[in-house]
């Protein structure tokens, strides 16, 4: 009964999990990039266009950035970090297009592969079921309300405030979501100008969060799954079930755990793989962040700090506050690869070897150097992402925003 039990305990954690595993699905499904692989016409159709107007977006904020004559610093602070986003996610979303097999072979690896590896034991169930609550229950919620809640910020604001200084402070403003450079008058047809930008603005924005919100999906899934083989190599070499074999069976105990070494490191293997390919994947947008986000976070810091105009201060303080959270994603994604990965090195290191006869031991002396090259993700292989880089992105901000401070006080 106790059995039965454990078995349907561990069939609704298997079901759960593949419930959230729907959600990367549902998510691609509004980006029309989900099926990964063998989408309709009217779905290639539609990621077209997207991508289409994407690209309009960009090319309409860098004529806006080339007609500033780059003479005014605070304009460019104002036009660059958007046109600096809107191509981040014009390579992330082309990415999941063009990379369309390795994404589904990703998501195929996960919701069917994995449980060649996860076992209806107690130790396997509580990893599962803690990983499930967070890959990607748990991080698709906060990325779907984080992208709803800045999308209604960056598209309402500027109407509400230019609503409240035009008819309370009786001012003549008109205010957009980024202010683009239209091949017409855009304050007599301002309606059209804004509807266009805060349509753009969410596509951009829906867009950068549901591709992070993939991304950072399968980083937990492969964390999860690093657990999962460490608590197995645990598992396997333990001196209390060594000492309850007897004497006859010790070969064919031995025997067995080679077998079970072997799958595990073929799974290593695979791991390695697919870090490796995702990261290729996403080093382009990554470096293309850490560059951004190096100059960025302290242009607009400074920028929001001394401008006058309360609206561009909020504008400013917003821009910096996404640059700092979109960097502390590509980072935080990188160091939890990195400590599970010396997670997993440890359980290798920390097990009961001395039980096992010369060829196991071989065996994990392989795994283990195996093991001691970290997986990781790099900036296409510049930078490897992690808190010390996020760390260093901030304090070299901070010295330039030190630097900027000091200069325009002396001037003034």
């Amino acid at each position: 009964m106790k059995d039965a039990h454990m078995a349907k305990t561990f069939d609704c954690i298997k079901d759960e999990f593949l419930i959230e595993m729907d959600y990367i699905s549902k998510i691609g499904s509004k980006l029309f990039v989900y099926p990964f692989v063998g989408r309709s016409k009217f779905t290639m159709c539609c990621y077209y266009v997207t991508f289409f107007f994407l690209v309009l977006t960009s090319v309409q904020l860098f004529v806006t950035l080339c007609l500033t004559h780059f003479e005014s610093s605070f304009e460019v602070i104002n036009i660059a970090p958007n046109l600096g986003v809107c191509l981040v996610i014009i390579i992330k979303y082309s990415k999941i297009h063009t990379k369309r097999i390795s994404y589904q072979k990703f998501y195929n690896h996960f919701r069917y592969e994995l449980w060649d590896v996860v076992l209806d034991s107690v130790d396997h169930r509580n990893v599962l079921e803690t990983y499930v609550k967070t890959a990607p229950r748990l991080i698709a919620r906060f990325f779907i309300y984080y992208g709803i809640t800045l999308s209604l910020l960056v598209a309402l604001l500027p109407r509400i405030i230019m609503l409240y200084e035009n008819n309370v402070l009786q001012k003549n403003l008109y205010l957009y979501p980024f202010d683009g450079w239209y091949p017409f008058n855009k304050i007599k047809w301002y309606y059209i100008a804004y509807v266009w930008e805060s349509v753009m603005t969410t596509v951009v924005i829906i867009n950068f969060v549901c591709t992070n919100t993939i991304h950072i999906s399968y980083t937990r899934l492969i964390c999860m799954e690093l657990k999962v083989l460490g608590i197995s190599i645990e598992n396997l070499l333990k001196s209390k079930v060594r000492d309850s074999i007897t004497q006859n069976k010790i070969e064919d105990f031995h025997e067995n755990i080679k077998v079970n070494f072997k799958t595990i490191l073929k799974r290593h293997q695979l791991l390695g793989n697919v870090v490796s390919e995702l990261n290729i994947i996403m080093g382009d947008g990554m470096l293309l962040t850490y560059i951004s986000g190096s100059v960025f976070i302290c242009l607009t810091a400074f920028t929001a700090t001394v401008v006058d105009d309360f609206y561009m201060t909020l504008r400013y303080f917003s821009f910096f506050c996404s640059l700092l959270v979109e960097t502390f994603i590509q980072c935080i994604m990188g160091q939890l690869l990195i400590d599970h990965s010396e997670d997993f090195e440890n359980s290798i290191y920390f097990t009961d070897w001395p039980i096992a006869d010369l060829s196991i031991k071989k065996m994990l002396l392989i795994m283990l150097i195996r093991a001691q090259k970290s997986f990781v993700f790099t900036a296409n292989g510049y930078f490897i992402m992690n808190f010390d880089t996020f760390g260093g992105i901030c304090s070299l901000s901070y010295q330039l925003f030190n630097l900027l401070r000091t200069t325009y006080n002396k001037e003034l």
